[in-house]
């Protein structure tokens, strides 16, 4: 299996898609996914005084450019059932979810802190052994950025794919938009580690996929024309 993981955003939506209480929710297990961590995400939500109503899924309530960009809400339904299932976050208030779990709207940060430790080193302690277990000898498509990129450890066995862009011979640095339209093709084109030369959108096609000591990183470059 394939697991994406997809970027956290500090920016969130106002919109508001579910008038039920987070607690009743989570009686729901298709809405709520690693409900071991619960116990933890109640406590920090009462910490921090976190409103638990209304909500909204991830994919809706995230909204810097990478969510912007990906568009769920017009993508294809089997695209969209995709991302839903293997589409992880990690948050600073929940630890990691799915792309479509229904969240409140909240403003922590992973430099905030609870019981003296920020909140990107509390739950890189707590998620070690789950994270572990879930990507030990998986395929995992890390779309994250650096800041929530400190809370994973990845098992030996993760077969780990990373992405650059480059406009020209200039790496290009704020890639939000460019991560999404890749994460669109790989998932609408069923891209394998052994398709990862044919990714292309706009004018970006690849230039080179380079097999690295702990990952696979894939080199994508364009002319500019478009972002």
């Amino acid at each position: 299996m394939a697991f994406y993981l997809l970027p956290w955003s500090r920016e969130k939506s106002r919109m508001d898609l579910m008038k039920r209480n987070l607690f009743e929710v989570w009686k729901d297990k298709e809405l709520n996914r690693f409900p071991e961590l619960n116990p933890l995400r109640e406590a920090l939500i009462r910490s921090f005084g976190v409103e638990t109503s209304p909500l909204a899924p991830a994919y809706r309530r995230y909204k810097n450019k990478f969510w912007e960009e990906l568009s769920f809400w017009a993508l294809p339904l089997r695209v969209q059932e995709d991302i839903k299932e293997k589409g992880l976050v990690f948050s600073p208030l929940f630890g990691v979810i799915g792309a479509g779990d229904p969240i409140p709207l909240y403003e922590l940060s992973w430099k905030d802190t609870y019981e003296g430790k920020e909140l990107k080193d509390f739950w890189r302690e707590h998620l070690s052994q789950l994270l572990g277990k879930l990507f030990e000898g998986e395929t995992v498509y890390d779309f994250t950025s650096t800041e929530e990129r400190g809370v994973v450890s990845f098992p030996e066995g993760t077969r780990r794919v990373l992405f650059e862009y480059y406009r020209g011979d200039k790496r290009v640095i704020n890639t939000l938009p460019h991560r999404a339209y890749t994460l669109r093709y790989i998932v609408e084109k069923d891209v394998t580690l052994e398709t990862l030369h044919k990714i292309n959108f706009l004018d970006y096609k690849v230039k080179d996929v380079r097999e690295e000591e702990s990952c696979m990183k894939v080199i994508l470059q364009s002319e500019g024309k478009y972002i």
